[in-house]
């Protein structure tokens, strides 16, 4: 079975996805992505298999996986059929390395943290005595915000990259799958979200735009997203809420009406559930760090 093109979620001013995840089980199929992605599991145990390799995973075990790479994390529960509870719980952090290669490519001082980066197409476990100090900054990342948060994942890099002993988890690296396979629907859609989320967006609208039914369109989206088109459409713009709560002088309600909400309640709603906080508190949160 080919290995599923999976399509990152990602809002276009973010460079890091940062996702907790408290699931009955890991995602599926084996599938592969354009990021580099690092995940800490919290909660669970079973099989990883990455590209032709297949290696036992634990609570508190640590994971980098490189660009375009064949995986799947199968949870115990799935693979003997016995899940009455949830028990897959992690944080999992998405990002381009190229991107980040570029940023360093002048920095004699990162050569490290660009090595990482190139042997990560073999999967890496993160050796145990690093464990602990990685978990500590992966715990934190998803309350970071901005450059902040750029600035806690390269030093994670950074603490990772410095181990003496990397535990490689395929001996082949990535496999010549059709990793050119693009997407052109999905990606169709995450540009014109990007763009007109300050307007009204149907899924009638959008499924329409792909001649599809919406119907088709949400299973044939959560399949190559793992997640609904609202909730992607929601987190797109609470993310650009978050922009402005934290770039202009605008308060709530300017922020909710420019952002393609007609409805505070909805907006505050929504924003809690993406950010933890609501508005109020997040910009008082900004002006706290800044005054610091």
């Amino acid at each position: 079975m080919q290995p599923l093109h999976f399509k990152v979620p990602r809002v276009k001013e973010e460079t890091i996805k940062v996702e907790c995840w408290d699931l009955d089980n890991f995602f599926e199929p084996i599938h592969f992505h354009e990021e580099f992605q690092i995940t800490l599991v919290l909660e669970g145990e079973g099989s990883l298999f990455v590209a032709e390799s297949v290696v036992p995973f634990k609570r508190g075990e640590i994971f980098l996986l490189g660009k375009n790479l064949p995986h799947v994390f199968r949870n115990k529960e799935y693979l003997f059929g016995k899940n009455k509870d949830k028990n897959a719980k992690a944080i999992s952090v998405f990002f381009n390395q190229d991107v980040i290669k570029e940023a360093l490519c002048d920095i004699p001082e990162s050569y490290a943290i660009q090595r990482l980066l190139d042997l990560s197409v073999y999967g890496i476990r993160v050796s145990t005595e690093k464990v602990a100090t990685i978990s500590e900054k992966l715990n934190l990342l998803p309350e970071k915000r901005s450059f902040e948060r750029f600035i806690g994942l390269l030093d994670i890099l950074e603490s990772i990259s410095n181990s003496n002993d990397l535990d490689f988890i395929s001996s082949l690296g990535v496999p010549l799958h059709s990793v050119q396979e693009n997407l052109p629907k999905i990606n169709q859609v995450f540009d014109f979200v990007r763009s007109n989320f300050n307007e009204k967006i149907t899924l009638q609208q959008v499924s329409e735009m792909v001649n599809m039914t919406p119907t088709a369109f949400c299973r044939y989206f959560k399949y190559k997203s793992q997640k609904t088109f609202s909730r992607f459409l929601i987190e797109v713009r609470i993310a650009n809420a978050c922009r402005l709560l934290h770039q202009d002088d605008l308060n709530t309600s300017e922020c909710c009406y420019n952002c393609g909400y007609n409805n505070l309640s909805n907006f505050h709603k929504h924003f809690k559930s993406v950010t933890g906080m609501t508005p109020l508190e997040y910009r008082n949160n900004i002006l706290r760090k800044s005054n610091a």
